[in-house]
């Protein structure tokens, strides 16, 4: 071996020291504060945070969740809400970045309280998300519902027939793809209809309205977007954080350091640093 390679063997054992320590190091009295918090049957962890347990930068600004205030192990607790909206988790899916919500203005506040059908031809789900991180995922099935035609198109194989106080017949179907319709729909605008659309999860079938509370009941799917890769941050010992003063994701690592990605970063470019320059002295 040559004289100036034993330096370099040694800052190289020394980085994987490093790094090893790095991702098995205990987590400072700081860090603690953002660990995962439990409500209910939910895990709450970035890029959510719990109110009342966690400081609002653990986790996205709007992504705060709030616990009922009953027994949120009860089956008749009311589903935990997402920043104090109509938005009900049901579960949440961090490897697929979904969750599954329900709407309060559709099953109402309680879990025994009886589901009206007209709610739903208010409004549509996916206007509330417009300036969001959320969105109705593609995966869902719908429930289409169309009222008020001039030149009826025809109903569907199956289509139901709902009559609502003040705003006459409405047709309503059960589809295999959920469609959000932003622009509105070439045959339901050419028929002059009036329509709205409830996102449901796939699988749901609309045989009679005795199924229609159960499938509103399952709730929907949602797709988020926000900055940052949390397990790869936790993969390098670090900690998920969103630093608000740079509207940006936050990978704190061992010592207090923000990273913008991961704590292998640091590492890498510390090791480098040390590398090169006792590689240059060697000579």
């Amino acid at each position: 071996m040559q004289p100036h390679a034993a330096p370099a063997v040694l800052l190289l054992l020394q980085f994987l020291h490093l790094l090893l320590c790095a991702t098995g190091a205990q987590p400072s009295d700081s860090e603690t504060t953002c660990a995962p918090a439990a409500c209910g049957n939910l895990t709450i962890t970035y890029p959510f945070w719990l109110r009342g347990r966690h400081a609002p930068s653990c986790g996205y600004p709007s992504f705060g969740v709030t616990c009922s205030d009953d027994d949120p192990t009860a089956a008749t607790a009311t589903p935990p809400s997402l920043n104090d909206s109509y938005l009900r988790l049901l579960d949440i899916r961090y490897g697929d970045r979904t969750v599954v919500a329900i709407h309060a203005n559709l099953v109402g506040s309680s879990v025994g309280r009886r589901i009206d059908p007209c709610h739903a031809t208010r409004f549509n789900v996916s206007n509330g998300l417009a300036l969001s991180p959320l969105a109705v995922s593609a995966a869902n099935w719908e429930l289409f519902f169309c009222a008020n035609c001039s030149r009826a198109p025809p109903q569907p194989a199956g289509a139901l027939t709902l009559d609502c106080p003040g705003a006459g017949a409405w047709s309503v179907h059960a589809g295999q793809r959920y469609q959000p319709r932003d622009g509105g729909e070439p045959v339901v605008q050419s028929a002059g209809c009036r329509y709205s659309v409830v996102p449901v999860l796939p699988g749901s079938e609309l045989r009679t309205w005795d199924d229609y509370a159960g499938i509103v009941r399952r709730g929907f799917l949602l797709e988020w977007t926000v900055p940052g890769d949390c397990a790869a941050c936790n993969a390098t010992g670090g900690r998920c954080r969103y630093e608000a003063g740079a509207n940006a994701f936050g990978c704190i690592c061992p010592g207090g350091r923000v990273q913008p990605a991961t704590c292998g970063e640091l590492l890498l470019h510390h090791f480098c640093y040390r590398f090169c320059f006792t590689s240059y002295s060697a000579y």
